[in-house]
Protein backbone atom coordinates (compact mmCIF):
# COMPACT_ATOMS: atom_id res chain seq x y z
CA UNK A 1 0.00 0.00 0.00
CA UNK A 2 0.85 3.32 -0.79
CA UNK A 3 2.14 5.24 2.77
CA UNK A 4 1.16 8.29 1.38
CA UNK A 5 -2.36 7.62 0.61
CA UNK A 6 -3.13 5.83 3.93
CA UNK A 7 -5.63 7.08 5.76
CA UNK A 8 -5.67 7.55 9.63
CA UNK A 9 -6.68 4.94 11.64
CA UNK A 10 -9.65 6.96 12.70
CA UNK A 11 -10.52 8.08 9.67
CA UNK A 12 -11.08 3.93 8.53
CA UNK A 13 -12.87 3.32 11.61
CA UNK A 14 -15.20 6.17 10.33
CA UNK A 15 -15.09 5.24 7.19
CA UNK A 16 -16.04 1.56 9.00
CA UNK A 17 -18.85 2.83 10.81
CA UNK A 18 -20.15 4.60 8.22
CA UNK A 19 -20.01 1.48 5.98
CA UNK A 20 -22.12 -0.62 8.87
CA UNK A 21 -24.76 2.14 8.91
CA UNK A 22 -25.28 2.41 5.27
CA UNK A 23 -25.36 -1.62 4.86
CA UNK A 24 -28.52 -1.26 7.37
CA UNK A 25 -29.81 0.45 4.59
CA UNK A 26 -29.58 -2.35 2.00
CA UNK A 27 -26.06 -1.15 0.82
CA UNK A 28 -23.16 -3.32 1.33
CA UNK A 29 -20.60 -1.85 3.83
CA UNK A 30 -18.05 -1.13 1.41
CA UNK A 31 -20.40 1.06 -0.34
CA UNK A 32 -20.50 3.40 2.50
CA UNK A 33 -16.56 3.24 2.90
CA UNK A 34 -16.28 4.13 -0.16
CA UNK A 35 -18.65 7.12 0.19
CA UNK A 36 -17.36 8.39 3.46
CA UNK A 37 -13.58 8.37 2.18
CA UNK A 38 -14.65 10.65 -1.25
CA UNK A 39 -16.81 12.87 0.68
CA UNK A 40 -14.15 13.54 3.76
CA UNK A 41 -11.27 13.32 1.72
CA UNK A 42 -12.26 17.39 -0.20
CA UNK A 43 -11.22 15.95 -3.48
CA UNK A 44 -11.89 13.77 -6.23
CA UNK A 45 -9.95 10.26 -5.96
CA UNK A 46 -9.89 7.62 -8.75
CA UNK A 47 -10.66 4.32 -8.63
CA UNK A 48 -6.92 3.08 -7.74
CA UNK A 49 -6.61 5.88 -5.21
CA UNK A 50 -10.03 3.78 -3.28
CA UNK A 51 -8.77 0.85 -3.13
CA UNK A 52 -5.36 0.90 -1.97
CA UNK A 53 -6.50 2.89 0.92
CA UNK A 54 -9.53 0.57 0.96
CA UNK A 55 -7.46 -2.54 0.50
CA UNK A 56 -10.31 -4.07 -2.16
CA UNK A 57 -10.00 -5.26 -5.09
CA UNK A 58 -10.69 -3.85 -8.83
CA UNK A 59 -13.43 -5.41 -9.31
CA UNK A 60 -15.34 -5.02 -6.25
CA UNK A 61 -14.30 -1.01 -6.97
CA UNK A 62 -15.49 -1.06 -10.01
CA UNK A 63 -19.02 -2.43 -9.13
CA UNK A 64 -18.74 -0.48 -5.80
CA UNK A 65 -18.40 2.45 -7.87
CA UNK A 66 -20.81 1.57 -10.28
CA UNK A 67 -23.37 1.40 -7.94
CA UNK A 68 -23.04 4.44 -6.02
CA UNK A 69 -23.14 6.58 -9.40
CA UNK A 70 -26.35 5.08 -10.19
CA UNK A 71 -27.74 6.35 -7.23
CA UNK A 72 -26.08 9.65 -7.24
CA UNK A 73 -24.12 9.02 -4.43
CA UNK A 74 -20.66 9.68 -6.02
CA UNK A 75 -20.63 11.43 -9.34
CA UNK A 76 -17.21 12.12 -11.99
CA UNK A 77 -15.35 14.90 -11.21
CA UNK A 78 -13.33 16.88 -13.37
CA UNK A 79 -9.76 16.04 -14.12
CA UNK A 80 -7.95 13.09 -14.41
CA UNK A 81 -6.32 10.59 -12.03
CA UNK A 82 -2.70 8.70 -12.34
CA UNK A 83 -2.68 7.06 -15.23
CA UNK A 84 -5.32 9.50 -16.88
CA UNK A 85 -7.91 7.59 -15.02
CA UNK A 86 -11.23 8.91 -14.08
CA UNK A 87 -11.85 11.18 -10.95
CA UNK A 88 -14.93 10.28 -8.39
CA UNK A 89 -16.39 12.97 -6.30
CA UNK A 90 -18.79 12.73 -3.09
CA UNK A 91 -22.47 14.16 -4.36
CA UNK A 92 -21.65 17.55 -2.96
CA UNK A 93 -25.27 17.50 -1.98
CA UNK A 94 -25.93 14.31 0.47
CA UNK A 95 -29.65 15.61 0.82
CA UNK A 96 -29.80 15.00 -3.17
CA UNK A 97 -28.48 11.26 -2.68
CA UNK A 98 -30.78 10.24 0.03
CA UNK A 99 -33.75 11.59 -1.24
CA UNK A 100 -32.68 10.01 -4.70
CA UNK A 101 -32.24 6.92 -3.14
CA UNK A 102 -35.58 7.16 -1.42
CA UNK A 103 -37.16 7.76 -4.71
CA UNK A 104 -35.79 5.01 -6.70
CA UNK A 105 -35.28 2.30 -4.16
CA UNK A 106 -37.65 2.52 -0.86
CA UNK A 107 -40.70 4.03 -3.32
CA UNK A 108 -40.63 1.51 -5.95
CA UNK A 109 -40.30 -1.03 -3.08
CA UNK A 110 -43.61 0.29 -1.53
CA UNK A 111 -45.16 0.07 -4.91
CA UNK A 112 -44.84 -2.96 -5.51
CA UNK A 113 -46.11 -3.81 -2.04
CA UNK A 114 -49.25 -2.24 -2.27
CA UNK A 115 -49.77 -3.97 -5.98
CA UNK A 116 -49.23 -7.09 -3.66
CA UNK A 117 -51.76 -5.88 -1.24
CA UNK A 118 -54.38 -5.09 -3.69
CA UNK A 119 -54.04 -8.44 -5.05
CA UNK A 120 -54.50 -10.18 -1.52
CA UNK A 121 -57.73 -8.03 -1.05
CA UNK A 122 -59.14 -9.06 -4.36
CA UNK A 123 -58.56 -13.03 -3.13
CA UNK A 124 -61.40 -15.06 -3.15
CA UNK A 125 -61.17 -17.18 0.13
CA UNK A 126 -61.98 -20.28 -1.58
CA UNK A 127 -58.16 -19.04 -3.35
CA UNK A 128 -56.37 -18.90 -0.50
CA UNK A 129 -54.69 -22.47 -0.30
CA UNK A 130 -55.92 -22.84 3.09
CA UNK A 131 -54.00 -19.96 4.43
CA UNK A 132 -56.49 -17.86 6.82
CA UNK A 133 -56.44 -14.65 5.76
CA UNK A 134 -58.06 -12.14 8.46
CA UNK A 135 -59.77 -9.55 6.78
CA UNK A 136 -59.41 -6.92 9.25
CA UNK A 137 -55.95 -7.17 9.57
CA UNK A 138 -55.69 -7.36 5.87
CA UNK A 139 -57.39 -3.61 5.87
CA UNK A 140 -55.46 -2.92 8.80
CA UNK A 141 -52.09 -3.45 6.59
CA UNK A 142 -53.48 -1.30 3.52
CA UNK A 143 -53.93 1.74 5.96
CA UNK A 144 -50.06 0.97 7.51
CA UNK A 145 -49.34 0.51 4.10
CA UNK A 146 -50.50 3.96 2.45
CA UNK A 147 -49.23 5.74 5.75
CA UNK A 148 -46.08 4.50 4.99
CA UNK A 149 -46.25 5.58 1.66
CA UNK A 150 -47.92 8.93 2.79
CA UNK A 151 -44.69 9.66 5.05
CA UNK A 152 -41.90 8.71 2.22
CA UNK A 153 -43.68 11.18 0.25
CA UNK A 154 -43.34 14.38 2.67
CA UNK A 155 -39.83 13.11 3.58
CA UNK A 156 -39.12 13.09 -0.47
CA UNK A 157 -40.94 16.24 -0.94
CA UNK A 158 -38.88 17.74 2.33
CA UNK A 159 -35.76 16.90 1.43
CA UNK A 160 -36.58 18.79 -1.97
CA UNK A 161 -36.98 21.98 0.03
CA UNK A 162 -33.06 22.51 0.61
CA UNK A 163 -33.86 22.27 4.30
CA UNK A 164 -31.03 19.93 5.27
CA UNK A 165 -28.07 20.65 2.59
CA UNK A 166 -25.35 21.45 4.31
CA UNK A 167 -22.46 23.99 3.27
CA UNK A 168 -18.93 21.98 2.53
CA UNK A 169 -15.99 24.28 2.86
Amino acid sequence: MNKRNTPSTELDYLAELVGEFIEYWGFKRVHGRVWAHLYLSGRPMDAAELMDRLEVSKALMSMTLSTLLEFNVIQPAEGKGRHGARLYQANPNPTEAIVNVLRSREKRLLAKISSAHRLAKELPASKANGKEIDSKRLASFGSLLAQGEGLLDQIIAFGGTGLFDTETP
